[in-house]
């Protein structure tokens, strides 16, 4: 999981403007009416819906955007991050109303694969259930993602990694981000050296956290063409593909904006909840559309 996200910036708003308050949606630099918003997502091929995994605000908007997206497009796809595409056999079983909460939770290996309390998206797979919406596993094992990162795409034959093609390249500021997280991790970390012995270790140490840098890199790259690739194909004939994933994969029209483009899918939508507790509204690079949570309500879950 990316945890790219402790706050998110904002820009000032003049004195005379109002501040912003929950249930309000913030597009294109502007305030805008949920019908102006779902209407223009309900227009494009992919739209995607942040969220932080462990928020139970995050995930009872999603729910409400994807029932309001729904009232739009009823020939709607879910696409899930949480689940790697082994499991879509039990997606669909899941849809077609054979497995039980239990069953489902077992059979998708759900603790194992994701860990974050399957509670929270009960609520979303029983909107699917009962709309008779399909839903599908975006994700790919992380022993997949690994060897991907770490062997090329070349050297892993395409029916072996579901005839995902490669990623694009990062942008600048996405490698910056990530190089950022990757610091954070204690591997990472390099004490200063004290001799000369120390320094040759240092400078081997330099060099093997360089390449474990471009492996994290490649491999959140990986991740992200996963999934993209994932919504683009539910997207091809015609139906709306909303994929549920954290904010990193998001934000910036990076991550998975960036490969969605590459695919060709440029009519997509990058959707955010966020809290805000001043007069300060998002910043509006973050994504193309934000809805303003409560504060209170979100802390409390």
């Amino acid at each position: 999981m990316l945890a790219i996200l402790a706050a998110l910036p904002g820009t000032a708003m003049a004195e005379d403007d109002a501040c912003l308050a929950p249930g309000q949606w913030f597009m294109e630099g502007a305030l805008t009416t949920p019908e102006t918003l779902l209407a223009t997502a309900a227009r494009q091929e992919v739209v995607m819906l942040g969220e932080r995994h462990d928020e139970k605000a995050h995930h009872r908007w999603q729910l409400h955007t994807l029932a309001g997206l729904y009232a739009h497009r009823s020939d709607m796809v879910i696409g899930l991050e949480m689940l790697p595409r082994d499991v879509q056999p039990v997606l669909d079983a899941w849809v077609a109303g054979e497995l039980s909460e239990e069953a489902f939770i077992r059979e998708s290996n759900w603790k194992e694969v994701w860990g974050i309390d399957a509670e929270l998206y009960l609520p979303i797979l029983h909107f699917a259930r009962m709309q008779q919406v399909p839903l599908v596993a975006l994700n790919i094992q992380p022993a997949l993602r690994q060897r991907l990162a770490r062997e090329g795409w070349q050297a892993v034959p395409s029916s072996e990694r579901h005839a995902i093609t490669a990623p694009e390249a990062a942008t600048p500021a996405y490698r910056e981000r990530l190089t950022q997280i990757f610091q954070h991790h204690p591997a990472a970390e390099n004490p200063a050296a004290e001799n000369e012995e120390e320094k040759q270790e240092g400078q081997a140490q330099d060099k093997n956290e360089g390449a474990a840098l471009e492996s994290f890199i490649q491999a959140q790259l990986a991740w992200d063409r996963a999934m993209a690739d994932g919504l683009a194909t539910a997207a091809q004939n015609g139906s709306l593909a909303v994929g549920l994933m954290g904010y990193g994969h998001v934000i910036h029209g990076d991550g998975v904006p960036h490969q969605l483009q590459d695919l060709g899918i440029s009519r997509q939508m990058a959707l955010l909840p966020l809290a805000i507790n001043d007069c300060q509204p998002p910043d509006a690079s973050l994504a193309d559309g934000v809805y303003v949570l409560d504060e209170a309500v979100e802390s409390s879950d």
